[in-house]
């Protein structure tokens, strides 16, 4: 067996930032891969995902940062010396428990452990620029460009940070970039198959796991200090599914009941689709689709692990089920994808992936699958469309776009389903959760009924 190779911290967030930069690769697969292939002691495993996700999250602003305090345009640097110079930036401005000193160290040594170390002494001197710059940088201004300055304050591309300027106004749209750069709460969906919240919390707390009961669904729990989940008894044996609030809360607005045929339309890897099995009592059908085959395989290993035995998996695109099964279903779950800006606090790396000409692109697909769903909605049957996006093209317009073309299907109350100071938020095609409103990932829930 090879001998795994020691590295630190900062050698591991590196190596995880180029395969991301070189290699277009997802920040959490190259940091996963970079972590499994080398050997790191857990508190250096904690500080490189800590580095590495905030160098990501804070992209546009490091290197806002790195050529005001070098003078270079970033692209006259060498791409190594860009990204040590990134982690470093990161820690002087943004990890207060390094200090700063330490900081400077660590960034000047790490180039000195590459093919560059002939560029320490230029790394050493932007670094020691950076702290005695720090407190007096020339931000943008706040009030004659509130696009710019929240774009390079808050590190979120010019053309997002415009589009929500226009839709919620410059307090609103700072405090939401503002939550998109916060750590994501932890939650947990108790299987109420196989025991109860209260249960399933004391066995946490006896594993060294604290939760709270969640206020938006009965069966959720936020966690306040955790370690690995996956390797404990009570989710190895199903007694819960790691998922997010907001995603719980819409299959609550479903609201299937034990019998129902229900669709999920866009089921991997199957935290819904056990869901919504679980509000069923494990009773009933529920078809699961999915446009590839490994994540069907997902849903499969979920239902297994969570001891829910009527789900049925289909390789299918949610646009062409209309040609097997007219008015089959008496629900239907459609979570379709979309742009994702509702998670940028879990996928920072969605921010500098997407481009205006998705959300178009995407909203032409939503549109077409929500049609075929509704076409194979019984009479008297419930369709759930939601998004964990807020964008307009992707919500409110998809929907009133079937609506506009369908007599036969309504908008539905969705109020009953939510949490009581929730309700007021609703509107005519539903609801937009925020986060730095609800407190929970961005999404959009709209319950529609066909008459």
């Amino acid at each position: 067996m090879t001998r795994k190779r020691k590295i630190d911290a900062r050698e591991a967030s590196l190596l995880a930032l180029q395969r991301v930069e070189a290699d277009d690769a997802y920040v959490n697969l190259a940091l996963d891969e970079v972590l499994s292939s080398h050997s790191l002691d857990p508190r250096d495993k904690r500080l490189a995902a800590e580095i590495t996700y905030g160098v990501i999250t804070y992209k546009l602003t490091l290197d806002w940062l790195i050529e005001k305090v070098s003078g270079r345009p970033i692209k006259k640097l060498d791409k190594p010396i860009h990204q040590i110079l990134r982690i470093g930036f990161y820690q002087l401005f943004y990890l207060d428990r390094v200090p700063p000193a330490a900081a400077v160290h660590a960034t000047v040594e790490l180039v000195k452990k590459g093919k560059k170390r002939g560029l320490a002494p230029f790394v050493n001197g932007v670094m020691r620029g950076a702290l005695r710059k720090k407190d007096h940088l020339p931000w943008p201004d706040k009030k004659k460009d509130s696009a710019n300055y929240l774009s390079v304050r808050y590190s979120h591309p010019l053309w997002l940070v415009r589009r929500w300027l226009n839709r919620y106004g410059p307090e609103e749209a700072e405090k939401l970039v503002a939550a998109n750069n916060q750590a994501a709460p932890l939650s947990i969906r108790v299987n109420t198959l196989r025991t109860d919240r209260d249960t399933l919390l004391s066995e946490l707390t006896a594993a060294g796991v604290e939760a709270v009961p969640s206020t938006v669904v009965p069966e959720g729990a936020l966690l306040t200090r955790s370690g690995r989940l996956t390797e404990l008894a009570p989710y190895r044996e199903g007694r819960f599914q790691v998922q997010g609030e907001s995603a719980m809360l819409t299959s609550r607005v479903l609201d299937p009941q034990a019998g129902d045929a229900v669709l999920d339309g866009c089921s991997a890897p199957g935290g819904k689709t056990t869901h919504l099995a679980q509000l069923m009592n494990n009773s009933g059908d529920i078809l699961a689709l999915d446009i590839h085959p490994h994540r069907l395989e997902l849903v499969k290993a979920n239902c297994r692990r969570m001891g829910v035995d009527i789900v049925r998996t289909q390789c299918l695109d949610a646009r062409e089920i209309a040609k097997e099964n007219p008015d089959s279903f008496d629900c239907i779950l459609l979570d379709v994808p979309c742009s994702g800006f509702g998670v940028i606090r879990r996928k920072p790396d969605l921010k500098w992936r997407r481009s205006e000409d998705d959300i178009r692109k995407l909203a032409h697909v939503q549109c077409d699958m929500l049609k075929a769903a509704a076409a194979v909605l019984k009479p008297g049957g419930t369709l759930v469309y939601s998004t964990c996006t807020n964008e307009p093209e992707e919500t409110d317009e998809v929907v009133e776009e079937l609506l506009k073309n369908q007599d036969d299907m309504v908008p539905d109350d969705l109020r009953p389903y939510l949490p009581q100071d929730w309700q007021q938020d609703a509107g005519k095609t539903g609801i937009h959760l925020l986060p730095h409103i609800h407190g929970v990932d961005g999404f959009f829930i709209s319950r529609l009924k066909k008459i």
